[in-house]
């Protein structure tokens, strides 16, 4: 009986999850297409651009002990992020939201799997308790929202479904700076260029390396030029206003 609910469950949840890959896909060429008739544009009529703008949301889980870290803990990443993108791609960060969700979270969503793990515990229903939680998806200009989990199996401490999800996960203790093994202000930066469509580059001094290992082995966090076409170009990514030069 378990064995064809959680059969039941898989084949709702790959529906789902295909239909918004699907969505998003078709969100990000719309986006795409918008940014290209802006920039021909920009050419033709002499004009610069604004920086464009991501909107990210935080949503902190609890467990029996209380959230797993404050607004506070959070900040320096967010700012270090809106410094990455905002050098690397011209893309300012604007926090939308930072909640704290004070009811008990259960094991599965504060304990996901990574890569394909996560994926599968999407598909079961496991990412629920925080999905469900979220702004709805699919709009140009929709937040990416960050999770902030207690632990991610495994030694990978944030994970992203790339274009199949608008949410990331990262590990509490990225943002512990008393664990010095753990405390990395680069990898919210790196899932949410994921979530934005960046592969991994094999460049350890670029954002998208797939590895950090602080405190002696953290990635850089340049952007390739083509790597910020691709951020601005996304539906998440809200183009700035056009201005005479």
């Amino acid at each position: 009986m378990a064995a064809t609910v959680n059969l039941t469950r898989l084949a709702g949840g790959a529906v789902r999850n295909l239909a918004a890959t699907s969505r998003a896909a078709v969100t990000d060429l719309v986006a795409a297409s918008g940014a290209l008739g802006e920039s021909v544009g920009d050419v033709v009529l002499g004009r610069e651009r604004a920086e464009s703008v991501l909107r990210v949301g935080v949503l902190l889980l609890s467990d029996g002990n209380g959230p797993l870290c404050s607004a506070d803990d959070v900040a320096s990443a967010l700012r270090a992020a809106d410094e990455i993108f905002r050098t690397g791609a011209g893309i300012r960060v604007r926090v939308t939201d930072i909640e704290v969700v004070t009811e008990l979270a259960p094991d599965r969503a504060l304990d996901p799997g990574a890569n394909q793990r996560l994926l599968l515990d999407d598909m079961l229903g496991h990412t629920a308790f925080f999905r469900d939680r979220l702004p709805t998806p699919g709009a140009v200009g929709a937040p990416v929202t960050v999770v902030v989990v207690r632990d991610i199996a495994g030694r990978t401490t944030g994970c992203s479904l790339g274009m199949t999800a608008d949410w990331v996960v990262c590990q509490r203790s990225l943002f512990d700076p008393t664990d010095d093994r753990a405390y990395d202000e680069t990898v919210l930066a790196h899932e949410i260029g994921h979530a934005l469509n960046l592969p991994h580059h094999g460049d350890r001094s670029n954002l998208m390396f797939p590895s950090s290992s602080p405190p002696d082995g953290v990635r850089g966090t340049a952007l390739r030029p083509w790597q910020r076409t691709v951020l601005r170009a996304n539906r998440h990514t809200l183009p700035g206003q056009a201005q005479p030069r």
